[in-house]
């Protein structure tokens, strides 16, 4: 099986390179494609052929242009896109790839919709699923209204986005109004800085249900919880456990299967501390950053939406270790306890010892590993000489 997993420039990028080992190491020829071929997967031994291609942000035709012709030349039995901006690239032009590929991806529109926090939310709370109080802004006036009767501290983020990226947590008044102020105002193919959300800070552990569906059917489904996070506050999973909850599994499917899903996708929930009550944060629709703890657990989900594209189906597979922990070691480490204020002690709560517990590093591939270290010091130096 040959597949281009089609991804963007980001110098720590892990889940590109996870997907990679987890075709490779299963049979397949993957070739990697990026704007820039200089990041964590091109230094791994697994990959096959790497290629360029314009960022879609930058040149949207050219983006088009240059991935269609290569899958056309070299005749990819699968394209899998990594991030958002890909995703919705490949999609919005899926008509002019299909032709030559097929992609484990849904149709733009239900893309968009799951980018679509409020629609997410809308949607949930009409299938009975709990999620926090969220308001929309309109405008400055519609936002001092908010604010004057909002609990402290809340939550100022974007309605359609990605991750944590400008994701506040004002504590009072004054400050969401600055947070609010400090917005760009613009538009693009994933963000969007008009009308953000206001919604209510709801203490507790994020649970995530990572899925797989088949036009509309699920065909495998894992959980599992973010233990230490960057930002603490609300951030990516650095240090994660999978988890049996299979209630939650159900709540999330429900809702996939409402938007007709196809392909990878990952439902954000909090459990509220204060009630004990799981509530819906949003849909990642697409493949998410902790794919690996899914993948060392037993549930290869890059490999199973390869083989539903080329063989039309698979077994629904919902078997896989629960309780393994795993987590990213470099530089999240030194982010992570320098949030945490800093440290040996916060070291050591990140790297102390447990038995079984899994990590990003392969013995057998280790140079990706130590790219993280050029590029770190590459960017610290570049830093500390702008100064």
């Amino acid at each position: 099986m040959r597949v281009l997993v089609a991804s963007t420039c980001l110098p720590y990028d892990r889940l590109t390179l996870c997907v990679l080992r987890s075709l490779a190491q299963n049979g397949a020829s993957v070739t990697v494609g990026a704007n820039q071929l200089l990041s964590r997967p091109f230094f791994s031994r697994y990959i096959k052929e790497k290629v360029k291609y314009p960022h879609p942000i930058e040149d949207m035709i050219g983006f088009v242009q240059s991935l269609s012709q290569h899958i056309a030349d070299k005749k990819y039995d699968v394209l899998i896109p990594i991030y958002d901006y890909i995703t919705s690239a490949v999609a919005l032009n899926k008509d002019e790839l299909t032709p030559y590929v097929k992609i484990p991806i849904p149709d733009y529109e239900v893309i968009q919709k799951a980018l679509d926090k409020l629609h997410i939310l809308e949607l949930a709370k009409d299938i009975g699923i709990e999620t926090p109080l969220t308001f929309c802004v309109k405008d400055r006036k519609d936002l001092e209204t908010i604010a004057g009767s909002i609990e402290y501290p809340c939550v100022l983020k974007l309605r359609r986005g990605f991750g944590a990226f400008y994701i506040n947590y004002p504590e009072s008044f004054d400050e969401l109004i600055r947070c609010y102020e400090w917005l760009p105002s613009r538009t693009d193919l994933v963000l969007d800085f008009s009308n953000p959300l206001i919604q209510e800070y709801v203490p507790g552990e994020i649970h995530d249900v990572c899925l797989l569906f088949n036009h509309g059917e699920v065909r495998a489904g894992l959980t599992q919880k973010r233990l230490k996070m960057y930002p603490s506050r609300g951030g990516i999973g650095i240090y994660n456990e999978t988890t049996y909850e299979p209630e939650l599994r159900d709540q999330a499917v429900a809702l996939l299967e409402k938007l007709k899903w196809h392909g990878p996708a990952m439902v954000e929930f909090k459990i509220d501390s204060r009630d004990g009550s799981a509530k819906l944060m949003e849909v990642n629709g697409r493949l998410w950053g902790g794919l690996d703890i899914s993948i060392q657990a037993g549930m290869n989900f890059p490999l199973l939406a390869c083989k539903i594209e080329v063989e039309g189906d698979v077994k629904p597979v919902f078997d896989y270790k629960v309780g393994l922990r795993h987590r990213w070691l470099f530089p999240t480490s030194l982010f992570y306890t320098r949030g945490a204020g800093g440290g040996l002690r916060s070291l050591w709560e990140f790297f102390r010892y447990e038995p079984g517990t899994k990590s990003d590093l392969l013995l057998s591939d280790p140079l990706p590993f130590l790219s993280d270290f050029y590029f770190f010091f590459r960017r610290f130096f570049k830093s500390y000489l702008n100064l």
